[in-house]
């Protein structure tokens, strides 16, 4: 994120806001090439995948979720 773009959201949302975003842009270069529990490959290029998979970020974690394993892990959850 470039100074001025980074000012004008500072002028607009206020700097822990815009601290906020800056560090989830950063987290997306940690992004995992694939499932972190499946293993599935990720393909970062692919529209579809982007749009359809999942991504968990925790404090410095970021994990990467297919939507195979998101609906194996609602389906347990719920318990059907």
């Amino acid at each position: 994120m470039n100074r001025k773009i980074r000012r004008d959201l500072e002028k607009k949302l206020g700097k822990e806001a815009t601290d906020e975003m800056a560090e989830k842009i950063f987290q997306f270069n940690k992004l995992p090439e694939e499932c972190s529990a499946c293993r599935q490959e990720f393909d970062k290029q692919n529209k579809s995948m982007v749009q359809s998979w999942t991504v968990v970020a925790r404090e410095e974690t970021v994990r990467l979720f297919c939507p195979e394993c998101i609906r194996k892990t609602q389906e347990v959850l719920n318990g059907n």
